[in-house]
């Protein structure tokens, strides 16, 4: 907790204080289930089965690669090495790809968290009388 934090606690009274520690921030774990939850669920379930999807097309591509490029039969060809070889790379760029979505959806989700909660401390302050 840093200086401000310390602050904004001091400077909350008991039942506010108590809401803020409720509404608290969220590990990694947290912030990551949350992504399937809301109005993008479907989208990440199904980005999710892709994503594995892919993940397995980039294991399968690297293998084949691997046999191909330690075989080097007269029937394998530089050509077929270098297709595996760029079919695995293409997979492993697109499961990278996905997964830079996936964090920038959780950091989305925990702005929008902390700007619903000052919403709220605002609504909050406007609802008690002025002293």
């Amino acid at each position: 907790m840093n200086d401000l934090d310390r602050q904004i606690e001091e400077a909350l009274d008991a039942e506010d204080r108590q809401f803020h520690q409720q509404l608290g921030e969220q590990n990694v774990f947290e912030q990551a289930l949350s992504v399937y939850q809301g109005k993008f669920r479907t989208i990440a379930v199904l980005a999710s089965l892709a994503m594995f999807a892919m993940f397995g097309g980039a294991v399968f591509a690297g293998w084949k690669f691997v046999q191909v490029s330690s075989g080097m039969q007269a029937s394998a060809s530089i050509s077929e090495a270098l297709a595996w070889g760029g079919l695995t790379w293409f997979f492993m760029m697109a499961v990278g790809f996905m997964k830079v979505w996936f964090w920038m959806r959780m950091e989305s989700n925990r702005v929008l968290r902390e700007i619903k909660r000052v919403e709220l401390q605002v609504a909050r302050l406007q609802s008690k009388p002025i002293a």
